[in-house]
């Protein structure tokens, strides 16, 4: 693939200092994630610059071009992944190079002091950025205002682990965000816009057979680790702890978790209704977790009817029509994989909440 195939893709060292360009290369898997941080698998010819420039911690860029038929782009990539993983086989005078988006730093930092936080979402999760150990480059970047509200209390978890049940809880996506130039990485959240066609606020994004935009369909619907209802245990012992109840149901309908919030602690400045909100978020974001999953994935080109960035991105809110199997739903995009092949551009949106590929229920 070459650069009027409408992608490159640039190497930076640890210290954003620019490497060089991959210009050739055989796939590129680029998929972005709204509740997590993003993967990418790059396919490339083995040689000694390209063993320089796919080098562990490396950092990657994904630079468009025009395509052939001159639509969009000439744009650096919102998203960028560090090189996790490599493989080299010269029996196919290959390397493969995986990791993901820059996000996952906050994967290597542990909320080590307990955060209390009431307030808006947005600046929740500002506050456990900047609670943590600093991480190399990163500064908070806009403030957006969104309204979404949140009270918690959290210490001695993941940063990255926790970031994602907020994010989750509130539906609002979060990112890393590098500035090459200025060699700074800016944390920012973001949100995504109801496109569905019941809305009359803008335009409507509409995915179905009508317009051949959706193909190669699969649908999911599991309601086996759904969780109606978090019953928190938060501080005491014994018949004397503290018990809090969160969501319901009767009859087959109910289906209850344990939430251990042990962790969870009553300071002296805090009220008992305040503590109890505190545990009523805890409940609130383990029933997040384990809602009833349905999802569809669609394979379908970035300008077809729709333009891909322009009239819809990762996170809107969709109206997806598969009316063959008598499937009408409004989902948000949860993840788009955008597949570099063969000097083609194809994506493969997520409509809804995929399938967890684990769950660990005692995770609390």
């Amino acid at each position: 693939m070459s650069k009027e195939n409408k992608v490159i893709v640039v190497s930076y060292d640890q210290n954003l200092n620019r490497l060089g360009v991959i210009d050739v290369f055989r796939s590129l898997i680029w998929t972005r994630k709204y509740y997590e941080c993003g993967t990418f698998e790059l396919h490339a010819p083995l040689n000694t610059r390209n063993l320089q420039l796919l080098a562990e911690n490396n950092i990657l860029s994904k630079r468009e071009f025009k395509d052939k038929n001159g639509h969009i782009v000439k744009t650096t990539s919102k998203e960028s992944g560090i090189v996790e993983y490599i493989a080299i086989d010269d029996t196919v005078n290959e390397i493969t190079a995986k990791g993901r988006f820059l996000s996952s730093i906050m994967d290597r930092r542990a909320i080590k002091t307990v955060v209390n936080f009431n307030g808006k979402t947005e600046a929740g999760m500002r506050k456990l950025v900047q609670s943590v150990t600093a991480m190399p480059f990163v500064e908070l970047g806009e403030l957006k205002g969104f309204t979404e509200t949140v009270r918690f209390q959290v210490s001695y978890k993941e940063l990255y682990t926790y970031m994602c049940k907020l994010s989750k809880y509130s539906n609002l996506g979060f990112t890393i965000r590098a500035d090459f130039k200025a060699k700074k990485f800016f944390f920012e959240v973001y949100k995504g816009v109801d496109r569905t066609e019941s809305q009359r606020e803008r335009s409507r994004v509409v995915f179905s057979e009508i317009y051949k935009n959706l193909n190669g369909v699969a649908y999911v619907f599991s309601n086996q680790n759904t969780k109606t209802c978090a019953i928190v245990a938060g501080e005491g012992e014994g018949a004397a702890r503290t018990l809090v109840t969160v969501g319901g149901g009767t009859g087959w309908d109910l289906r209850e978790v344990i939430v251990d919030a042990r962790d969870v602690q009553k300071d002296d400045d805090m009220t008992t209704a305040e503590y109890t909100e505190i545990l009523k978020q805890k409940g609130n974001e383990k029933l997040a977790e384990y809602g009833i999953v349905e999802a569809m994935d669609a394979q379908t080109k970035p300008f077809v009817n729709f333009v891909y960035r322009e009239d819809y991105d990762l996170g809107d809110v969709v109206t997806v029509k598969k009316k063959m199997w008598g499937i009408e739903m409004d989902k948000r995009i949860t993840e788009i994989q955008e597949i570099f092949e063969n000097g083609g551009f194809d994506i493969v949106p997520t409509f809804g909440d995929p399938l967890p590929e684990t769950v660990n229920l005692d995770d609390n």
